[in-house]
């Protein structure tokens, strides 16, 4: 368990490098024109000149530098977790590196999706995207309840002390 978030980093960057790769490997067969946006459906609704593919590879390195800051500085007043969390920095830790594997994962399927509908590969997105944002909120969701719950515990009855 101790190497978990080590190998979590990993895939994370893995991702983030298959984003570079994947946009960098099909610009070239990319129309003027990309769906960035889709509906629920998954039908595209919003189109941007295909340059703009590469701000999804700059967005998707920016949250994964940032995210990478948090996990190296677990007492940032940016990451908003109870103190008696933060305190068990490994706990803190593998809490933050499975939030970045879902976004990244996220990211790296938007992106593919989004090209692969340009390159009419597909005609809608798949609902996996859907799927884990829904993933992303119940963790949240469960993380907060759990949060709570400890930051509302004597300090002598806490479990990662």
């Amino acid at each position: 368990m101790k190497k978990l978030p080590f190998y979590l980093k990993i895939v994370s960057f893995v991702l983030l490098i298959f984003i570079w790769d994947y946009i960098f490997m099909n610009y070239r067969d990319l129309p003027l024109s990309v769906p960035i946006h889709f509906d629920w459906d998954g039908k595209p609704n919003f189109y941007v000149p295909r340059i703009m593919i590469w701000f999804l590879a700059g967005f998707a390195t920016f949250i994964y530098l940032l995210i990478f800051y948090l996990i190296k500085n677990i007492n940032s007043p940016m990451l908003k977790m109870p103190q008696n969390i933060k305190e068990a920095t490994m706990k803190a830790e593998r809490i933050v590196s499975v939030f970045h594997l879902i976004i990244m994962l996220i990211l790296t399927v938007i992106t593919y999706e989004s090209i692969a509908v340009a390159l009419e590969k597909n005609d809608v997105v798949s609902p996996v995207t859907n799927y884990l944002i829904v993933v992303l909120f119940l963790v949240i969701i469960v993380m907060m309840v759990y949060s709570y719950f400890i930051s509302k515990r004597p300090i002598s009855q806490n479990p990662l002390n």
